[in-house]
């Protein structure tokens, strides 16, 4: 062994020596009394430990020389050597340390402490809260039990071990507290059975039972459509009511709006009387604004309400107002607005021309002339036309039929009037280099088409290019080409540019972007840093221009409110939160429960987290559902129910998934619909009414040739289904209101109108019928689903949306197919397929298809082959019937009327062919003007002839032989 360590050991061995001479010389007094024990050791200073600073129960052990009593606080422990020599060495354990009397104090200890466990984990759910406070109170108790098992089985009560025991096997409580609660549960279930049999017309099921009896901190009830969320929250309040646990003053409910308010206080009266619960007073029954104008008012807080906030008209016209001053007030602002009033897009930036066309299509490019063109650089040029003063055509025919495309006949961009010079803006970079999914190659082959077709004909072709947009000359080359060909640039006058921007409709449109913007802005309550943040995180364009006009407009709105002495509905939320904060004013509700929480916005949210924090610890259950959030445009923010946790803590989660409003044909076709978009919770929804067959059918818009052929197809199906069932209740849903009366006015002439509902998508949330007929399903801004997405200002500024496509038009759709108890009629347009309707097609859905125009072979007769999600849409015009694209302007193609079969009929190089594949007509076509051509019998044989020869405008004397055509 090392000297060191030989050393140490020797140490140790006189420090314990001398230890046992000097305690073995002297004997400890010990006393103990009914609440302490007092002690001495060798003269020393006397110590006293009261018991309610024990943490176990005193400890003997035993060698040669002692008996060593522990005695065990919080803060130390204490030993004390008894010697062999003294009397005490030979008195029982019990009576030596009075461990009896210690006992007794650990069971009234656990008295205490099961009362307490059972006051908050028997008698009531188990609240995360109260775990810390138990687990606090009971671990170091088990812990000394499970240490010293045998001295506690002897000394303690029998009632007291076997609590000990169970206290065991739940600890650590965090871990186990769902097996606590599910105690709690089946006792609440078998003592309440009789109220929840007797509380709704039909007795409640297990699902809306439990969601009644977790009453944890927070609980959120997940009810799909039709699972009796309604009836859930009336019997929750009735049952704290008739079950004594709180007072009707003591809960409140929170709804959406003011018909859902009334609709709960008109069914819990009833409830009540049914299930015989005496209301000494009702429970506080309002909406958000309601409630925060009552805050308000107990506050001391003026609650004028602003005349802008009453007559939305007025606030329109505010907004509308403040914008022309703005405008009018320089050139500076002006210039500014016209600026940021188009979004730039560059065709370069997206991932293919499809992605292009779909933007293009549904984002309109109106210039200041009012010409409608194809993209934002063709809108600088039109615009920096119109304010020079140059009198110009956009897309004219050109001074004769000519095509230099397959498809559609030649017509440059620009035409200076006038003169014999034209524009064209080519889409290409300094390389030749094209955007994808455009062919480089073909692209600059129609470019030296045209540049040949011009030289051919004595005409002036000016030309600008994309990399001049991107290298930020555009304007600069138009100017200088303009000049260099005698082209007068006379700027207008800006009163005149003014009228030109009234005229066109950029005031108004971007009026009401601001309106909208104002509106996100105050729910959201963002401020001015908040306003230029999120506009930046979006990557919106030219975003500390828009934040800057959008400071100076919330400004100035609230300083109106201000001068009014006035508050909107906004500010009843806004000041009551602040007032609740301040202490101005005190909730007292112990129980919150709040309906529709997937559609509350920011600002109600922050209301509610002040009712819960500065209330006297109240519960707080939510009752919504992820699937059917679709109010985003007035704040709606579904990540408070989809994040619940992060914004308001743990929860207890209950889902409703038995419906009995509709089948289970219903029920697995927009659950699959739904469930789709991973970012929900999952439900698997059962239904009480179960069939064999889809009930789910699918119809076309009626005949290509009838322009109200969505209305005549609604009309028969209202006929069809009033001869099968007289009674049933029909109702017409539709994304947008015109399309609803649209079909009003078709069932009134067809004497159909009686008794049948009309609602729109939004407005038929919470309502039901027999039979539900969905209209409007086809492609575009006016379609479902909808592509007329916010103005990403407004998007930017509203709350986020989750990432998967259509996700709110999603929700919408779900909300519109659960309407239906029985039967679910779709119609939709088959020549311009919504890309819902494409998923129930192709995805596996069962459902009935009703028309042969969805099969895929008839439906490629409709698609468009010059764009990518294009399909052919017949119109009535002043010279009859015609195709146009449904990609609108970002496709030019004008197919002819087949005159044999009327489906669309595509003109190539040579031939104008039929795309319906069982007539296949053909026409030969005109290589120089695309006119058709005839076949003519001359002095040599036969040939064509251009039908465009002898017209007094543009002849075309063309001939080729017939073999040309074969």
């Amino acid at each position: 062994m090392p000297a060191d360590k030989q050393k140490l050991t020797i140490n140790n061995f006189y420090l314990t020596l001398l230890q046992v001479i000097r305690y073995y010389r002297s004997s400890p007094n010990i006393n103990v009394f009914s609440d302490r024990v007092e002690f001495t050791q060798n003269s020393e200073t006397s110590h006293h430990v009261m018991f309610q600073d024990l943490i176990n129960l005193p400890t003997v052990e035993r060698n040669w020389f002692f008996k060593i009593i522990t005695i065990h606080t919080e803060i130390k422990s204490y030993r004390l050597y008894v010697p062999k020599t003294s009397p005490l060495f030979i008195l029982p354990d019990d009576k030596l340390l009075g461990i009896r009397k210690v006992a007794k104090f650990f069971d009234m200890l656990l008295i205490g402490h099961k009362q307490q466990f059972s006051l908050l984990a028997d008698k009531e759910y188990l609240r995360d809260s109260s775990i810390p406070k138990l687990d606090c109170m009971i671990r170091p108790l088990v812990s000394a039990f499970e240490e010293n098992r045998v001295i506690w089985t002897e000394y303690l009560s029998s009632d007291s071990v076997n609590w000990l025991n169970f206290a065991a096997g739940i600890l650590p409580l965090e871990a186990n507290a769902e097996v606590v609660r599910q105690s709690y549960e089946q006792h609440r279930l078998n003592q309440r059975k009789y109220f929840y049999d007797l509380v709704e017309s039909n007795p409640l099921t297990l699902d809306q039972r439990l969601s009644i009896v977790r009453e944890n901190d927070r609980n959120m009830i997940l009810a799909a459509a039709g699972t009796g969320k309604t009836s859930v929250m009336v019997a929750k309040a009735l049952d704290l009511i008739d079950s004594g646990q709180l007072k009707p003053s003591e809960i409140l409910l929170l709804a959406y709006n003011n018909a859902a308010a009334k609709e709960l206080s008109d069914r819990l009266r009833v409830r009540a009387k049914m299930a015989d619960v005496t209301l000494s007073s009702e429970p506080q029954i309002s909406t958000f604004h309601a409630l925060g104008r009552k805050v308000l008012q107990s506050s001391g807080i003026s609650t004028h309400i602003s005349v802008l906030a009453e007559d939305p008209q007025k606030f329109d016209k505010w907004v509308h107002d403040w914008l022309v001053n703005y405008v009018s007030s320089s050139s500076v602002a002006m210039k500014n607005f016209i600026a940021i009033h188009y979004r730039p897009a560059d065709p370069f930036e997206f991932t293919d021309q499809s992605e292009y066309e779909r933007y293009i299509r549904d984002n309109e490019y109106r210039a200041l002339s009012g010409d409608l063109v194809r993209g934002y650089q063709e809108l600088l040029i039109a615009n920096f036309l119109y304010l020079n003063g140059v009198s110009f055509s956009y897309e004219p025919q050109y001074i004769t039929k000519a095509r230099v495309d397959i498809g559609y006949d030649y017509r440059p961009d620009f035409y200076f009037d006038g003169t014999n010079i034209y524009l064209e803006h080519f889409g290409i970079s300094r390389d030749g280099g094209t955007a994808p999914g455009i062919d480089k190659v073909a692209y600059n082959e129609g470019i030296a088409n045209k540049r040949k077709l011009h030289r051919e004909h004595n005409t002036v072709l000016l030309e600008t290019f994309h990399y001049q947009w991107t290298e930020g000359v555009l304007e600069d080359s138009l100017k200088a080409q303009l000049l260099e060909h005698k082209i007068e640039l006379s700027p207008i006058d800006p009163k005149d540019v003014y009228a030109a921007l009234n005229e066109s409709g950029v005031i108004d449109n971007g009026a009401k972007i601001l309106q909208k913007s104002l509106s996100a802005i105050r729910v959201e309550q963002l401020s001015d840093k908040d306003i230029i943040d999120r506009l930046k995180a979006s990557h919106v364009p030219h975003a500390n221009r828009h934040a800057s006009i959008l400071q100076q407009l919330h400004h100035d709105y609230v300083d109106f409110l201000g001068e009014q002495n006035a508050i909107d509905f906004d500010d009843m939320i806004i000041r009551s939160c602040e007032a609740i904060n301040l202490g101005q004013f005190h909730p007292t509700w112990k129980f919150v429960l709040v309906d529709e929480f997937q559609d509350i916005s920011q600002s109600r949210s922050e209301m509610l987290k002040q009712i819960i924090e500065k209330g006297p610890n109240p519960k707080l259950t939510v009752v919504g559902d992820d699937w059917q959030s679709i109010y985003r445009f007035s704040g709606g923010k579904l990540e408070l129910t989809t994040r619940f946790d992060s914004f308001f803590g743990h929860k207890t989660l209950t889902k409703l998934e038995k419906t009995f409003r509709y089948n289970n044909s219903i029920a697995d076709t927009a659950g699959k619909f739904i469930m789709q978009n991973n970012e929900q919770y999952k439900k698997h929804i059962k239904t009480h009414t179960q069939v064999e067959q889809s009930q789910i059918f699918l119809y076309d818009s009626h005949s290509p040739n009838q322009k109200n052929g969505m209305a005549m197809r609604t009309a028969e199906i209202v006929k069809m289904i009033k001869q099968e069932d007289s009674t049933g209740s029909i109702a017409i849903l539709g994304r947008y209101n015109f399309l609803l009366n649209e079909a009003r006015e078709e069932l009134k002439r067809e004497k159909l109108a009686n008794n049948v509902k009309f609602w729109s998508f939004h407005g038929s949330k919470g309502l039901e019928a027999d039979y539900c007929i969905l209209i409007g399903f086809l492609q575009g801004k006016l379609g479902f689903p909808s592509d007329n997405v916010d103005h990403e200002v407004v998007g930017a500024l509203l709350p986020s949306l989750d990432t998967y496509p259509h996700s709110e038009e999603r929700r919408l759709m779900y909300v519109a197919l659960t309407r239906a108890k029985h039967k679910s009629f779709l119609i939709a347009d088959p020549t311009a397929r919504s890309s819902f309707i494409s998923e129930l097609l192709e995805d596996g859905y069962d459902i009935n298809i009703e028309s042969q125009r969805f099969k895929s072979e008839i439906s490629k007769a409709y698609k468009c082959p010059f764009c990518t999600d294009g399909y052919y849409q017949q119109y009535k015009g002043k010279y009859g019937m015609f195709y146009r694209c449904s990609s609108g302007s970002a496709c030019k193609s004008k197919p002819r009327v087949c005159k044999t079969c009327g489906f669309p009929q595509v003109d190539g190089r040579k031939h104008s062919k039929c795309l319906n594949d069982n007539c296949q007509e053909s026409l030969a076509l005109c290589s120089k003007c695309a006119r058709p051509m005839k076949l003519r019998t001359g002095p040599y044989g036969s040939f064509y002839g251009c039908t465009g020869y002898g017209l007094k405008n543009d002849p075309c004397s063309n001939k080729e032989k017939v073999a040309y055509f074969e």
